[in-house]
């Protein structure tokens, strides 16, 4: 039978990070593990139990499975320094969790022998496991759900990324509001984005003109709030000839953004890759895949892929406690 067990281990930084390890019958196993890293802020358990639910379902055909806590989330050590959610989010684009997810694999190698990883997750898990498979190449393939190519906004980003577009919206909001007493308050308190209200004013002074409408120039003329570091980790995958397989839900903006914020901006460099990496879209589906039939969907499509990629492999592997 597959068993569960309750896991701890270091991180570099030497905090406990807690998780729980799903392991198959000896004679199932295949000799690889599914990470499936923690999407955000969220836990080891995911949305709606998200994790749980494709946990047993991979176990069954011969995955190990791992899910964990990272360093100041859930049951592990650490905290967080950051006060705003869109800071937090940036820094788990730009690989917050990289050396977490390295120590999760030494771990899982010294404690089972299992040496091949597939990086997977929801949203932040996706990204994790994608920064990780560039400095790392245990991670073999990569099953990304709802992967993110976007910065979030706020302090951290939405200064340096604005738009033309949306600073002439921003620009309106915030001379409609000179004479509120509230806004002053705010300006006061510190809690306005100065940077973005500077632009405001610096181009009303220079008598900049701001479009009313999304500008028509080329995107790639425009400053976006791509994520630097994904197109590199993304084509280091490619380049090595490793395979990802990606979910993108209907009704979440997600498919758009990596259409048109990484494959139209890089067609030319992904002509010669495009068999390595498929996506699929699930109808209607929202972000965090509430709906039963959407898991079913997610789950069934990575099994098929997952066993394609792995045939059956009767390996045992030691099982020791740490």
């Amino acid at each position: 039978m597959s068993s569960l067990r309750c896991v701890a281990f270091p991180n570099p930084d030497g905090l406990i990070l807690h998780g729980l390890l799903h392991e198959p019958e000896a004679v199932q196993a295949r000799g690889v593990c599914v990470l499936l890293l923690s999407p955000g802020i969220k836990g080891r358990v995911g949305p709606h139990r998200l994790y749980l639910k494709l946990s047993v379902r991979l176990v069954q055909l011969g995955f190990h499975v791992l899910r964990f806590d990272y360093h100041g989330l859930g049951d592990s050590e650490g905290e967080l320094s950051e006060s705003m959610l869109a800071d937090m989010y940036n820094s788990i684009q730009a690989g917050r969790y990289v050396g977490d997810t390295v120590a999760a694999m030494d771990w899982m190698q010294a404690t089972t022998g299992v040496s091949r990883f597939v990086g997977s997750g929801l949203c932040g898990g996706s990204i994790s496991a994608l920064a990780t498979a560039e400095v790392d190449p245990r991670i073999e393939c990569l099953l990304g759900i709802g992967l993110p190519t976007v910065l979030e906004g706020g302090p951290a980003n939405w200064s340096r990324v604005i738009t033309n577009h949306q600073l002439a919206a921003v620009s309106e909001t915030y001379f409609s509001k000179i004479t509120d007493p509230t806004s002053w308050l705010r300006l006061i308190s510190g809690k306005s984005s100065y940077r973005v209200i500077w632009r405001v004013v610096r181009n009303r002074l220079l008598g900049n003109k701001l479009p009313t409408e999304a500008p028509a120039a080329s995107p790639k003329a425009e400053v976006d709030n791509t994520n630097p570091r994904f197109a590199s980790a993304f084509m280091s995958m490619l380049r090595s000839g490793r395979t990802l397989l990606l979910f993108f839900s209907g009704a979440d903006r997600l498919h758009a953004q990596f259409a048109e914020n990484f494959e139209s901006h890089h067609a030319e460099r992904l002509e010669e890759l495009r068999h390595l990496y498929d996506v699929h879209v699930i109808p209607n589906a929202n972000h965090v895949l509430s709906d039963p039939t959407w898991i079913d969907e997610l789950a069934s499509v990575a099994e098929a892929w997952l066993v394609g990629r792995y045939p059956d492999q009767q390996v045992a592997f030691t099982s020791s406690q740490d």
